[in-house]
């Protein structure tokens, strides 16, 4: 019985590990979205000026795609992006949010579907790798460690 249990919940955390908040309005209202300071992440406010300080400081950029009232979203920054460790790591790069609900910042984005949604980028705009959903610290970790190796 326990180990029916277990089992269980291993895929239930599994199932949520890899969930993301969809689009199901495709409304283009202004969302507010936290730039700067919310939970110690330092975001870059615009995503053109953050690949121009990255041109300038040799960085690759980090892109997150969330809209508000995504659960998850909120979640990948109070908990993963805030995280000592993940935060000493992601000094290595430029930071910056984009709104999916605003169509200025979601036109210069790779097509997505789901929040959140990480783009790695380099600073002339290619696409590194991207990471959808909501990854703990610690898996976050490994998955950023594995990035800087490639």
């Amino acid at each position: 019985m326990r180990q029916i249990w277990l089992k269980t919940g291993v895929i239930i955390s599994m199932f949520f590990m890899f969930t993301a908040c969809s689009n199901s309005n495709n409304t283009t209202k202004e969302v507010v979205v936290e730039k700067v300071g919310k939970y110690g992440i330092p975001w870059e406010e615009d995503i053109s000026k953050a690949f121009a300080r990255a041109k300038a400081e040799h960085k690759n950029v980090m892109i997150m795609a969330v809209s508000e009232g995504c659960t998850w979203c909120k979640k990948m920054k109070k908990n993963t992006l805030s995280n000592e460790k993940v935060a000493k790591v992601l000094k290595n790069y430029i930071l910056v949010q984009a709104d999916r609900e605003t169509p200025s910042e979601r036109e210069q984005l790779p097509p997505f579907k789901h929040v959140p949604i990480i783009f790695f980028m380099t600073p002339q705009k290619e696409v590194i790798d991207n990471l959808r959903g909501y990854f703990a610290p610690e898996d976050f970790l490994e998955y950023i460690t594995e990035l800087e190796e490639d």
